[in-house]
């Protein structure tokens, strides 16, 4: 289930809460920095590093789902088709926005996933986030 939507104007723009978004076929979140996917993260990931909302800047926090399996599978957000790219690593620009040295270390392989947005259309929190099956 989508926990919190956040985006940013630039990327080095604070992260703005939103109760809904309107995803881009090939392009993300109507109004984000990124033009070319979504991010997302787990709420246990975000709740373990005790996370403002926001902080760990991507796009999308869900509950009960585990992200890293997606990668290279379609899914839905809310109602909106989507396919999971690549696993979406920490880097520097991450430890710099929080000021946390050796956070990007501690979060490979877990910082969430980048996913294309396949079809256009409206997400809200609360949505739910199932796998695509008969693929």
């Amino acid at each position: 289930m989508i926990r919190t939507i956040h985006v940013a104007a630039t990327s080095w723009a604070p992260m703005e809460s939103v109760t809904s978004a309107r995803l881009l076929k090939d392009s993300g979140i109507a109004g984000d920095r990124e033009t070319e996917n979504i991010t997302l993260i787990e709420a246990e990931v975000v709740d373990t590093e005790g996370f403002a909302p926001g902080e760990s800047r991507r796009n999308i926090t869900v509950t009960g789902v585990a992200l890293n399996p997606l990668v290279g599978k379609r899914f839905r957000v809310g109602g909106v088709l989507c396919e999971g790219t690549e696993l979406c690593q920490p880097c520097a620009k991450l430890e710099a926005h929080t000021q946390r040295p050796g956070l990007a270390r501690r979060l490979v392989n877990q910082a969430g996933i980048r996913a294309r947005v396949l079809e256009e259309g409206e997400i809200h929190v609360g949505d739910t986030i199932t796998e695509e099956t008969g693929e």
